[in-house]
Formats: structure tokens, sequence, C-alpha cells
């Protein structure tokens, strides 16, 4: 049974929870009483989608053994998904009163919630901190946690060197100099004659939405609110594009990688591709008009889409350069965005997204429909009519209470998107002014 849970965790690990899942079900009848098998058979369940299952096995494998703190901090994490934050909070609580040390508990909590000076999350946090033998793991998780909770409190000069110690402790590496490289290869190769050129080699399927942009930019927002409409459905990230992109070099003629290989490929590759992409659309609604990938970093792949889907609709997310990339600063993404936790490659690499972002606007046949939080905010429902007559659906007012959408939601802003349209995320980056030169001159901003 230890084999096969470690090949479960190396799954789910590995971004593979169906197969971990598909893994586990034939020992699932003679486990039912083994609360190890139930809290990853459940995790299984839940990474696949299937949250009702997930929260029930997790339920399961805590009523075994309550006082695992590791059960009750992924069972909180899925409630979290779904919206039930009062159940999030305290199977959080309970993970932290059993293992007062846990870090990542701590990090994942300060997402749930505003906090309040008195809270005494507050010099738990502080305590922790102030422990020397944190690993830099811990000391990563615990600094995000601190900078949210401080924020929060507006004790905005502690929040930055919490924030900061966060990133620090991340190690994460970034070359500007390989992304620069990879922006030049796209607008070399994808010009407006070779997308005219293939495009009529795709699928004209209008059921493919794409919202792209930098992450933090309000795309999860709109997908709330056009998801909130019954002929659409809301798919969350997927990798899928992506994916295809570094599956097609195996079908070229010659040698070549992405995006090189898009001219040595045979004709029906690209409505294989596009049928593929369509089906595992339908994966998650049979039913729906138009179905949205909401994975921001599409926009690197936009002349890819307009040759496998010339008739789909891209609606590009923009927000203030400086409260965008702060806000990717203070959030500790799970994997990738390595670019994120130094201020000046934050800099540099919004301004090569500006730059590709130029280019497909171009030599794309129909440009993307551009939407800028800040007028979002502002005019929630004219942007709202105007995004919804950009996807040729019929309007409903349930467009406008996107709150009220019970979909999961698993991105970051699950917990923001469950709340009335408000200005609290407009001109953040003024309480951190002092703090943001080498990202000012990293982007040549000035005001």
């Amino acid at each position: 049974m230890a084999d096969l849970i470690m090949e479960a965790i190396k799954l789910l690990r590995a971004n593979q929870a169906k197969k971990a899942e598909d893994l586990m079900k034939p020992y699932y009848p003679s486990n039912v009483n083994n609360p190890q098998f139930m809290h990853f058979y459940g995790l299984a369940a839940s990474h696949s989608g299937d949250y009702p299952s997930g929260i029930e096995r997790i339920k399961k494998a805590i009523a075994l053994n309550p006082r695992v703190a590791e059960y009750h901090h992924n069972l909180a994490a899925i409630y979290r998904l779904v919206g039930e934050f009062d159940l999030s909070e305290q199977h959080y609580l309970t993970a932290l009163s059993l293992k007062p040390d846990y870090a990542e508990a701590y990090f994942n909590y300060s997402a749930t919630r505003k906090f309040t000076s008195d809270d005494p999350l507050v010099s738990l946090v502080e305590q922790q901190i102030s422990r020397p033998d944190l690993s830099d793991e811990d000391r990563c998780f615990l600094g995000f946690a601190a900078g949210k909770i401080y924020n929060d409190i507006k004790d905005y000069d502690k929040a930055f060197a919490a924030y900061e110690n966060g990133n620090h402790f991340r190690h994460s590496e970034f070359s500007i100099d390989l992304f620069r490289k990879e922006i030049d290869r796209l607008i070399s190769v994808f010009s407006t004659e070779l997308i005219q050129q293939l495009s009529p080699l795709g699928i004209s399927s209008e059921v493919p939405v794409f919202i792209v942009g930098m992450p933090r930019t309000g795309t999860t927002l709109v997908e709330q609110i056009l998801s909130s409409h019954p002929e659409v459905h809301g798919a969350g990230e997927l990798p899928d594009i992506s994916s295809i992109a570094g599956t097609l070099k195996k079908y070229a003629t010659t040698e070549s990688d992405f995006p090189e290989c898009i001219i040595n490929l045979p004709q029906n590759v690209f409505a294989g591709m596009g049928d593929a992409y369509l089906s595992r659309l339908r994966s998650f609604d049979d039913a729906a008009i138009r179905i949205i990938n909401k994975m921001p970093a599409n926009f690197l792949y936009l002349g890819l889409i307009a040759i496998l889907f010339p008739k789909a609709k891209v609606i590009h997310c923009q927000r203030h350069p400086l409260d965008t990339c702060l806000s990717c600063y203070f959030q500790r993404f799970r994997r990738g965005h390595e670019y994120s936790f130094n201020l000046t490659d934050l800099g540099l690499y919004y301004r090569e997204y500006q730059r590709v972002m130029q280019h497909w606007q171009r030599v794309l046949p129909v440009a993307p429909f551009e939407l800028h939080y800040s007028e979002l905010v502002a005019n929630q429902e004219e942007k709202t009519r105007a995004l919804v007559d950009y996807l040729e659906i019929s309007w409903d007012d349930r467009c406008l209470n996107f709150q009220e959408n019970d979909r999961p939601v698993t991105t970051a802003s699950n917990w923001q998107v469950r709340r009335p349209m408000n200005q609290s995320g407009l001109d953040r980056w003024k309480n951190y002014d002092q703090y943001l030169g080498s990202l000012c001159e990293a982007l040549e901003f000035t005001e």
C-alpha cells in the first residue's frame, strides 16, 4: 500500500490527478477504513475537478484520524475553491492548532479573509517568522502570509518587507534574455501573411473563448462574469494550447521547434489539433455555446490560436502596469512565473509581454477585445454588456451578479470574485511607491 500511495503522490505532483484516481480506484473497497488512502484518494478526486467526492473522502479520513493536520489543511483548501470560506477557515485553524509550525497553512489561511490588527493570527505569524530553525520554504510561505496580513491592516512598510522576504526565499531563476529571444522568434514567424495562409486549415467553431493577459489583471473576474451566463462555461486555466505548441514539432517535415515548425506541418495537423482541443472543451460542457480557457499566458500563442480557431473570441485583460506587477510580486504562484519573484525581472517581462501584444494587434485578422480593469470597475454594466455582445450571445442579468455564481474557482482570486465589484484593487501601488524604484526603472514608467 505504501508503494501505491507514493505512486499516487508522484502523479498528483505531476498534475496527473485523473491517473492517480484511476490508479487508486481498484483498491478503494479494501481501504475504505484507511485514513491515509482516503486522504490521497480525496485529493485525486478534487484535483480532477470532482470536489464533492474529494470533500467526502477527506472528511472520511478525518473521521478515522482527526489529529492529522494535513487532512484538515487539504480539506480547507477544497472548501476555499468551492466558496465555503467559513468551513475553509475552520479547518485551517484546526490544522494550525494541531501543527502550530505549519507554515503553508498560515499562507493559505491568510488568503481566505481580511484581517484586522487585533487578530491573534498577526502575533502567531510573527512568532513563527522569528524562529531560527525555519527552512527556506517555510520562510517563503510565512513571508507571503505576513505580507497579506500586514497589507490588510494597512501596515504597508511591514507588508512590503514581508513580501520581499517571501520572494527572496523562493530562490527563483529567470533569464530575460531567453524570454526576449522567445518573443523575437514569435514575432519573426507569425506574420500577417502566414496567419492568413494557414487559418483556412483550422476549425471554424465559435465555441472557444480565450481570456489572456498578465496574471492578476482581472482574468478570473471576467471569466466569473461571463460564466454566470447560462450559455457560457468557464473551464479555468487550461494548459492545452501550450501543450499543442510543444507537440507540433513531432509532425513537422523538417526538424524544428515551435514556433518555426509551424511552416513545416502537414495541412491536416491544424484541423486535427483543433478537433482534439474542441473535444477537450466538450468534456467540461457538451452544450455550452461558448467555453472559456482563461490561461493568461496564452497571450504567447495568439498567432497559433488564430490559425487553429479563426473564429475564436479573444479577450485581452489589462490593468495599470504597476498594479499588475506589484500584485504578481505579492502572489506566491505555486509553479512557473519565475519572473514574478524579482521586481526588475517583473518589469522587463512586462515590457516583453507588451511587445508581443503590440505585434498581435498588427498581424491578427481580428484584434482581441481590449478590456481594462479600471474601466470594468468604473462602468460595470456598460463593460459587461460589451463583453456579452462581443461573444455574440443574448444578454442575461446574472452576468451583473457574478458574485452569486457558485462555480469552483481555482485561482488565487477565488475570494475576491465572490464579492460584488469594488475599487479596492485600483492604484494599490501608491501604498508602496517608495519601494518600486527598480520596477519603475525596468518598466521605464513615469507618471
